[in-house]
């Protein structure tokens, strides 16, 4: 598997309490992308097609 990645945009804008709740919300999606699975499906798909390179990127966007 090539990468798996998460990005953000505008975070800054957030409040206190919102960027505590982001937080949380980014690192359970974290969990979920490093979870055993997940890796196994991406590889699995990869290994099918040769030189098949899968990156994955989760993109957060505030916008205010």
């Amino acid at each position: 598997m090539s990468s798996i990645s998460i990005e953000t945009t505008n975070e800054n804008k957030l409040t206190v309490q919102e960027y505590v709740r982001y937080v949380k919300i980014k690192e359970k999606l974290q969990e979920f992308l490093d979870s055993k699975t997940v890796k196994e499906m991406l590889c699995d798909s990869e290994s099918s097609i040769n030189g098949l390179s899968i990156d994955l990127v989760v993109k957060f966007s505030i916008k205010r």
